[in-house]
């Protein structure tokens, strides 16, 4: 064994003589193995604890170089402060994140055709959100409103759309529109808005005997078949009328007997009498024949009617005013109050009253008013019967068609098989 070392021996310190020896070591800078905190540059710091070494601000993070037998290596793992940009990191490391950007303050959000400034076109401003860039405050063209504005940004306001575009409105009740004769309404783009009134709605109203589902609930007169009807005939006795008057008593005596008038209650009225010297108003021109009477009554009242004097002057509005508001008729609260007025005769008056006066007694009062006159007369009776043409009839010279005429009207008075 000794002779085995003592050959090898030899060999060994040979192979050493690349090693560094202990005069070599104090040449160099550091050992091998060491290790040294450096700034972000490169920049060695001794006093730092290399195995410890201290935060910086930001993302800035200081580096670690190591000896070698070369010396000092480079500075490894720094990062150094660059420009701050949007991007939730304090690239600056001066402990403030996304103060300032380079995108900062620009404009933004253009769009190509937009004419930005004008109408609602404004550009937007870029800011720096939780390390996002977004487009702050941009608000660009849209389609052409009803709104007063200027959305498309060409210059013109609601151009296209103002009296020309329109929304359908109504305001009933729930569950009424078209029904019956409730109609939706047009609501047309005017000074920027659709705040204006619905134009040709039809809403709701009171039930009344027309043949019509007034009020929109799917029912037609409804509350109408139980109620009676008093009613006056207006005569024209004047002598001109004279067989007008007898198609007339011809045509409503078969009506008298049919149990479409078994609630009805007849009254009459004489125009054009002499007045029996008496010259004030109600009895100047026009009498009260007779209160309501039964239908088996009313035809002997009809021919004794025809005995009367007469004038010559028929002042049928005068009359139609007094039947309503002066004569004495025992008018039923709960029954249909209907006026009938035959004639020859335009609407005359001697008292100053006119036809709109009587359509709006008539309406406030509940009369329904219907007018025989000839044909050239209509338009003057037109407004007394809230100009409603269908209540104008022609005196016939037939009785068959005298009969039709007032079975239509009592028809229409929603008695019995209407």
């Amino acid at each position: 064994m000794k002779r085995s070392v003592s050959f090898f021996l030899p060999l060994i310190l040979a192979a050493c003589s690349s090693c560094v020896d202990h005069d070599e070591l104090i040449r160099l800078e550091c050992r091998p193995g060491d290790q040294q905190v450096c700034t972000p540059a490169g920049e060695p710091i001794p006093s730092l604890d290399p195995s410890n070494p201290p935060t910086m601000p930001g993302q800035c993070k200081y580096g670690i170089r190591t000896c070698s037998t070369e010396g000092w290596g480079p500075c490894s793992g720094g990062v150094d402060k660059s420009e701050e940009v949007c991007d939730g990191v304090d690239n600056d490391c001066d402990t403030l994140t996304d103060e300032t950007y380079p995108e900062e303050h620009q404009l933004c959000g253009f769009v190509e055709g937009a004419d930005y400034g004008v109408g609602i076109c404004t550009p937007g401003v870029m800011k720096c959100d939780t390390g996002s860039l977004r487009c702050d405050g941009h608000v660009g063209p849209t389609e052409e409103a009803c709104d007063g504005l200027d959305n498309n940004c060409n210059g013109s306001v609601d151009e296209g759309i103002a009296n020309s575009t329109a929304i359908v409105c109504y305001e009933g009740p729930e569950g009424t529109m078209a029904i019956g004769e409730c109609r939706a309404g047009i609501r047309y783009c005017t000074d920027g808005g659709f705040d204006v009134p619905c134009d040709g709605q039809i809403l709701p109203t009171i039930e009344v005997c027309d043949n019509l589902d007034n009020d929109c609930d799917g029912e037609v007169d409804e509350g109408f078949d139980s109620r009676g009807v008093d009613l006056v005939f207006v005569l024209d006795i004047s002598g001109s009328f004279d067989e007008e008057i007898e198609s007339m008593i011809q045509g409503i005596a078969p009506l008298l007997d049919d149990p479409i008038t078994s609630t009805f209650r007849f009254g009459l009225v004489a125009v054009g009498t002499a007045g029996n010297g008496e010259r004030r108003p109600p009895y100047q021109y026009a009498r009260m024949v007779s209160n309501f009477v039964p239908a088996d009554e009313f035809l002997d009242i009809l021919e004794a009617a025809r005995m009367i004097q007469s004038s010559g002057l028929e002042p049928t509005i005068d009359t139609m005013f007094w039947t309503m508001q002066l004569y004495p008729f025992s008018w039923r609260m709960d029954s249909q109050k209907v006026i009938i007025t035959m004639t020859d005769e335009q609407a005359q008056t001697t008292i100053g009253k006119n036809c709109a006066e009587i359509s709006a007694i008539a309406q406030d009062e509940l009369f329904e008013l219907f007018v025989f006159a000839l044909q050239p007369h209509h338009n003057t009776f037109l407004a007394c019967v809230h100009g409603e043409s269908r209540r104008l009839f022609t005196p016939a010279a037939n009785s068959e068609t005298v009969f039709m005429q007032i079975k239509q009207i009592f028809e229409d008075l929603c008695i019995g098989d209407n």
